[in-house]
């Protein structure tokens, strides 16, 4: 019997492939006028960050929401690249520790800290490291709201049947069916696989 596709991982590189090409499209038209020697403004100064930003998004999520075989790897460069990326997207600021990664791992990392997102809404500053086999992200803010409904799909195993769509990355999390580890208080939250 032959193995079913992952009908999510598909649908996001579908969405991802096709919002690239005209949002690349437009920060090729911003790059123009720079080229040109012409400034932006300040229109075009909010244009430019946008198309950043969505473009650091996109390739974000291909990794977060997309399939990968256990022994696909990231190399030092590339963990790089996806910390730069996932830096201008929000207010959680992330150092990755490791050189090597494999992508099931990484992927797993952006599903955790989307969620810390959730948790941490006003900001943290996050360290991601390899401990005797374990990966363990580390989160230090000013805030921590932690509800136990969300997080107790990574904890217990069980998810509330009323997830709404921007909280996906717990249902996610918890198909990976991976031995997570949370600890948290009322400024750090710690996860680790």
């Amino acid at each position: 019997m032959t193995e079913k596709p992952d009908i999510t991982a598909l649908v996001t590189a579908r969405i991802c492939h096709d919002l690239a090409s005209p949002i690349g499209a437009i920060g090729n038209g911003v790059e123009l006028v720079e080229l040109r020697g012409k400034s932006l403004g300040e229109e075009g100064e909010l244009v430019k960050a946008s198309v950043n930003a969505t473009v650091a998004k996109l390739k974000l999520f291909r990794i977060a929401f997309g399939q990968f075989h256990a022994e696909e790897m990231l190399n030092a460069a590339e963990i790089s690249a996806v910390q730069t990326d996932w830096n201008i997207t929000g207010r959680i600021h992330v150092n990755f520790a490791p050189k090597k990664m494999r992508k099931t791992d990484m992927k797993t990392c952006l599903l955790i800290l989307q969620s810390i997102q959730v948790a941490m809404s006003q900001g943290a500053k996050v360290m991601i490291a390899i401990e005797e086999g374990r990966t363990i992200i580390r989160a230090i803010g000013p805030k921590v709201t932690f509800d136990e409904a969300l997080w107790s799909a990574l904890t217990h195993r069980h998810i509330t049947p009323d997830l709404p769509p921007k909280h996906v990355q717990f249902a996610l999390l918890q198909t990976l069916d991976l031995a997570l580890q949370l600890q948290h208080s009322s400024t750090e939250m710690t996860v680790s696989f």
